[in-house]
């Protein structure tokens, strides 16, 4: 099959991504859903996407297969299709697109990217390149400015969110977190736990409902 550079983003961005939906895509590099959706057809039909119907009335879920991902010049596994974790990538993904938006040139690394580099570090550098909390995504910002992005879609318990935060406490590879919280209440809650423990110069909690299902 003949590639166009868009059909490299496409397999690019799905590799990245770990999965999408056709009108993620289509957003991103389609001016209309229909031509998209063709074009995301023939990618399958060679075998280059692979799409995933996790529920009858909801759009499939789609993932680059490994020929795809190296037909991209992108070094990430192909993702498994996890359904429990369905509903946060989506999400993510459209968290991550609002904040490029947002933040003209500006970066985001996947956490499937921060994965397998913090692997890599390990095998060049030994265990305690292991240290640390690998956040959702990371935002760089034109300025430089590193930003860990955490999204949870369900409140956590206080005793996982101070482990957590206590992790972004000593980590050297981040200058600030953005943590999304599902409700106001969880962002009150995380508010506190952050002042109680001295770290307001380093965590902002940010209101962001869930708003993807699979």
């Amino acid at each position: 099959m003949r590639l166009t550079a868009r059909d490299l983003d496409v397999l690019r961005f799905a590799a990245r991504h770990g999965m999408v939906t056709p009108e993620q895509l289509a957003t991103r590099f389609f001016t209309a859903s229909p031509p998209a959706l063709r074009r995301l057809r023939a990618l399958e039909t060679a075998g280059l996407l692979v799409a995933d119907r996790v529920l009858a009335a909801a759009p499939p879920v789609v993932r680059a297969t490994a020929a795809g991902a190296r037909r991209a010049g992108c070094d990430v596994a192909p993702a498994s299709l996890d359904l429990a974790r369905i509903r946060h990538n989506l999400t993510l993904v459209d968290l991550s697109e609002e904040l490029l938006a947002a933040h003209p040139g500006s970066a985001w690394t996947t956490e499937r990217e921060l994965r397998r580099d913090r692997m890599r570090a390990a095998r060049a550098g030994g265990w305690r390149d292991r240290q640390g909390r690998i956040p959702d995504g990371l935002l760089r910002l034109a300025t430089g400015t590193r930003i860990a992005i955490e999204l949870d879609l369900t409140p956590k318990r206080s005793a996982r969110l101070d482990l957590l935060a206590g992790a972004y406490a000593v980590d050297r590879d981040v200058d600030t977190v953005w943590w999304y919280q599902p409700s106001a209440v969880a962002v009150s809650r995380m508010r506190t736990l952050v002042t109680e423990r001295g770290l307001e110069h380093l965590i902002e909690p940010r209101l962001r409902r869930g708003d993807r299902s699979p």
